[in-house]
Parts: structure tokens; C-alpha cells; sequence
């Protein structure tokens, strides 16, 4: 191993750039504009025109706001909320707060729910589905609308992978009743934490805009940590390679909570993180509007990876892609591909590792990530979604954000192809 030789990550801190540090770092010391200010209106207003939607309330997390969401819809006991499998727990446990039923739906190629699964399991106690977009490749949308109306179930739309992202030219988070988008620490675009409920209807935003009066910003502790998060993180990041100092660095902030968790332990069994649910502060909006002002350049460049990769690994019984729907525009917040089986999935990961580059199995090995989540407690009924289940063990997702390089990917692709070539041989 190189030990000098710059590390590539899929998710750890992947948009943080030298502005963002800078932002962060001033913030840091003006904490008299860490709560309020103007800042969460302002992005409020850019991404209510960016999406030409009515409404877009913010919050301090994308969990948060698909709780928001379900409690605007007036969803509880005994409702049942269609989710697919393949997914986080960020996207399941507002369903259990609420005390309502996730029923999980199995996914198709594109790693997205897969309508025929959709229809099977609507029974007369379901009352919504959710829509998720992974990766940012946009979902069969018509198809799945057509079963929630004919079934009269509400549509949310999980957007957090897909900002951006079109289906027939129009952007996706629009087309259901309402929609989350999250702004998370490896999301399109990032203010550490963040989400957005987004909604045309006037009934919802009604709902959702007394939540926003009810709830109050985070404690500033916990602003903090946010903050701090890419300052440490551009410090570590260049020593992973290096004996492994900058992991351990990144462990010795997490013990001292210098910097917050993405999943906390309580997530992992469907309890609620030790924050929120809350509004979110001016300082993450500040982040966030910086990030928003490079959204277009940033999904330009994740497509051009994409690109790069598309034409570069060769389909073949050993590793496959996925080939987006006519008529979609992904982002790509990862970049997707299906191994033969999963021993050769970790051996892979293990091989990129050695070569400095720190690839990913989302979500984490499991149908529910991230790892060490029980799935009993989610209610997921082993054997109920099989193809969600493969999937999760034998497919990798290879980096696309804005601090990896096409010189970046072009390592990748050589640690992919010399490995299936020697693996193989």
C-alpha cells in the first residue's frame, strides 16, 4: 500500500470543500448565528423555485421531516405504510413512532420498489406508500401513482438520494402528496444534517406549518457538533491511508462527541436518536445554501462520473450495472453495481481498501441498514422481500461526489478490473 497516496471515500464527508471548511469554521465562532436568522427562510424560498413547488418546510434532519409528513397526514395506530426494503432506518422508524405498520416491499433491478410487489401487499389497512428513489435513479412513478390511486393511498416521495433527479423532465419530490428531501453529511448536497418536507397540498402544509411553530431549534451542543464535523473530517480524511491515523481520530472525536453520529444506537431498534424532532438552525441553513449554490455543477460532475464508469466496467456475468428508465434523469449519489455473488463483494471491498480507496455494500449488508440494525425490531419479516435481500449482499456502490476525480474513478475502475480479472481467473 501507498501510504501517501491520496484515500477515496463514497460517503465520509464526500462534499465537504475548502469554502465549506472556511464557512464552517467562522461559524464556529459566531455562535450568535448558530438558531435563528434568515438563512433557513432563504432556503426554503431557493429550493421551493428549484423544485416549483408551493411549500417546503425545514427541519433538522431527513427523518424528521418524513415524521412531519406522516403527522400531517394524521397516519397512527394501526395504519400501514408500504416501504421498500433495501433501504435505512431513517426511512422506517417515523412510520413506527407514529405507531402505524411498515410493510415492506421488494425491489426490482434499478434497486427501486417494484410496483407488482406494491399491489400484492396493499390490504384495507394501508394508507400510504413511500417512494424512494435510491441512488438518485428515479422510481417507476407512474406506474406506482396508478396503484396508490386506485388504491386511495397517500403518496410520499423519499427523495434524500435524488436531488435533481427528472422523471419525464420533470423534477421527482413533485409528484406525490408531499416529499423529504435530506441534506445529511454524504446526501447531493449537505449542511452536515438537514431535511426538507415539500408538498402542493394545502391541507399538509397547513399541518406541517403548525408543526413548524410548535417545534424549537436544536440544542446548541448539538450545533456544535455538526459544525465541527467537516473541520475535523478535512483533517482526517487525508490520514487514512496513513496507519489508519485518520479513522482513529475521527473514533476519538465520536467517544468525545466533538462530533455527532448519522445512525445512533437507539435507531437501530426503532427508537428515536437523542435529538429532535426540531427545526433546522441558521447555521446548517447557512451551510446548505452554500452547497445549494454548486448543486448544478456538483450533479453535472456525478453524471460525468457515471459516464466514466458506464463506459468503463464491461457488463458481464461477473459484475453488472444498472440501465436507467426511459425517460429519467438520475444523479447518482452513488454509482451502483451488482456483483456475482457476496464473498466476492467483501474480497472486493478488502482489495480497494489495500489500494487506499474505502468502498461501500449500502445499506450495509443488510435489507435495512445501517449495520447492527434489528430487523425484528422494524418488523421485517425475513423471506418477505427476496430480491431486496440479495441485493444487499452482493452489490457495491462506487464513489461519485464532488471531491472524487476522474483520475479518482479511473483507480477504481483499474482496482475493480484487475480484481474480477485475478478473482476470476
Amino acid at each position: 500500500m501507498k501510504l501517501f497516496k491520496k484515500p477515496i471515500f463514497v460517503s465520509i464527508s464526500p462534499n465537504a470543500q475548502a469554502g465549506d471548511v472556511f464557512l464552517a469554521l467562522k461559524l464556529i465562532v459566531t455562535p450568535w448565528r448558530w438558531r435563528a436568522g434568515t438563512a433557513p427562510q432563504e432556503l426554503a424560498r431557493k429550493l421551493k423555485e428549484y423544485l416549483g413547488v408551493r411549500n417546503v418546510f425545514l427541519f433538522e434532519s431527513g427523518r424528521t421531516s418524513l415524521y412531519a409528513i406522516l403527522m400531517a397526514m394524521k397516519l397512527g395506530e394501526g395504519d400501514e405504510v408500504l416501504v421498500q426494503a433495501f433501504t435505512c432506518t431513517a426511512a422506517v422508524n417515523p412510520i413506527l413512532w407514529l405507531g402505524a405498520a411498515p410493510v415492506y416491499v421488494d425491489i426490482e433491478d434499478d434497486f427501486n420498489m417494484s410496483p407488482g410487489d406494491l399491489e400484492q401487499k396493499i390490504t384495507p389497512r394501508s394508507k400510504a406508500v413511500i417512494i424512494q428513489h435510491t441512488f438518485g435513479y428515479p422510481a417507476k412513478i407512474d406506474e406506482i401513482l396508478r396503484i396508490a390511486r386506485k388504491n386511495k393511498l397517500l403518496v410520499i416521495e423519499d427523495a434524500a438520494h435524488a436531488l435533481g433527479a427528472e422523471y419525464k423532465n420533470k423534477n421527482v419530490g413533485t409528484f406525490g402528496d408531499a416529499a423529504i428531501f435530506s441534506f445529511g453529511r454524504y446526501k447531493i448536497m449537505s449542511s452536515v444534517f438537514g431535511g426538507a418536507a415539500v408538498t402542493n397540498s394545502r391541507e399538509i402544509a397547513e399541518r406541517l406549518e403548525h408543526t413548524l411553530h410548535t417545534w424549537a431549534f436544536p440544542s446548541l451542543f448539538w450545533i456544535f457538533e455538526q459544525l465541527f464535523h467537516p473541520i475535523l473530517l478535512c483533517a482526517a480524511k487525508p490520514l487514512y491511508n496513513f496507519f489508519s491515523a485518520g479513522k482513529v481520530l475521527v473514533v476519538i472525536a465520536k467517544k468525545l462527541k466533538l462530533i455527532s453520529l448519522s445512525v445512533y444506537a437507539e435507531e437501530k431498534s426503532g427508537g428515536k436518536p437523542p435529538f429532535g424532532p426540531s427545526l433546522m438552525p441558521n447555521a446548517l441553513a447557512l451551510l446548505g445554501l452554500k452547497q445549494f449554490d454548486k448543486l448544478e455543477k456538483y450533479n453535472r460532475h456525478r453524471i460525468d462520473l457515471a459516464d466514466f464508469y458506464t463506459e468503463r466496467i464491461t457488463p458481464n456475468k461477473k459484475i453488472s450495472l444498472v440501465s436507467p428508465a426511459r425517460d429519467t434523469k438520475p444523479v447518482f449519489l452513488n454509482f451502483p453495481v451488482k456483483i456475482q455473488n457476496a464473498d466476492t463483494v467483501y474480497k472486493l471491498i478488502g482489495a480497494g481498501k489495500r489500494a487506499g480507496m474505502y468502498l461501500e455494500v449500502w445499506p450495509a449488508k443488510k435489507v435495512i441498514g445501517p449495520s447492527g440494525t434489528d430487523l425484528k425490531k422494524l418488523r421485517y419479516v425475513p423471506g418477505s422481500c427476496p430480491w431486496a435481500e440479495e441485493l444487499s449482499l452482493r452489490s457495491l456502490v462506487l464513489p461519485t461526489s464532488p471531491n472524487t476525480t476522474l483520475a479518482d474513478a479511473d483507480r477504481v475502475v483499474d482496482v475493480i478490473n484487475r480484481f474480477l480479472e485475478t478473482y476470476y481467473a
